[in-house]
């Protein structure tokens, strides 16, 4: 049976979070806005995204999310840009490839690629 949304939520937090570098002691967000992070503001919609894509091209995944997801996020210009990405300051960013793995992984799916540090172990 496919996870909820709240469960791939609750696993991608699970594996991806204390791998982020802005988090703070006891595994909680170090980010400025916690609940800023476009992984977790957007995450229905990362979620659909990837889910709705079925490729052993990773590019396929970074294009549905950049179409999907970027698109719709207030921190992108209307010309496609985005200073936060720009920055290395989005998490969505920094993390899509393991969240991408994290979701397939509990879903069912894989990729015929060797594992991320993220997924392996």
């Amino acid at each position: 049976m496919r996870p909820r949304l709240d469960e791939l939520e609750r696993i991608v937090r699970t594996r991806i979070c204390k791998e982020c570098e802005v988090q703070a002691p006891q595994g909680a967000c170090g980010g400025p806005e916690p609940a800023g992070c476009a992984l977790f503001q957007l995450f229905p919609l990362v979620a659909q995204a990837i889910l709705a894509t079925d490729s052993e091209n990773l590019d396929d995944y970074l294009q549905a999310i950049r179409e999907n997801v970027c698109s719709v996020c207030i921190e992108q210009a209307l010309d496609g840009s985005c200073e936060l990405r720009g920055q290395m300051r989005c998490a969505l960013d920094a993390y899509w490839l393991p969240v991408v793995e994290v979701i397939q992984e509990a879903t069912g799916g894989s990729f015929d690629r060797p594992a991320s540090p993220l997924t392996a172990g």
